[in-house]
């Protein structure tokens, strides 16, 4: 079982960046795309989900979408974070921490 996670954290103020509306999309050979996985981040800044792959699973590009701008009430710059990976091991955890502020973020892998 794959598992994906991420941990958003803000970076104004340096606490967790909860509520945030988080849309992961698979994209299949052919550019299409289709809605994997949907949540919000929990109190922790956290979302975490185990997907059974399939092979051909493995063999899409995913998207996570990071809706950020319901988040920051000010100088909404940043509306949201796209971010494009591949889980082509159906036994791996993939964690994708950001680092999220209005007029921009940073993103890095975790093993």
């Amino acid at each position: 079982m794959a598992t994906l996670s991420s941990h958003l954290l803000n970076s104004v103020d340096g606490t967790h960046a909860n509520g945030v509306k988080i849309i992961i999309n698979q994209i299949n050979s052919s550019g299409n795309k289709i809605i994997f996985f949907e949540t919000e981040t929990d109190s922790g800044g956290r979302i975490l989900k185990d997907f059974n792959l399939s092979e051909d699973d493995c063999k899409c590009d995913y998207e996570m979408i990071c809706k950020t701008s319901d988040y920051f009430s000010k100088k909404k710059i940043v509306s949201e974070i796209v971010i494009k990976f591949r889980m082509d091991d159906p036994k791996k955890k993939y964690h994708l921490p950001i680092i999220i502020s209005p007029n921009g973020y940073s993103i890095w892998w975790s093993k």
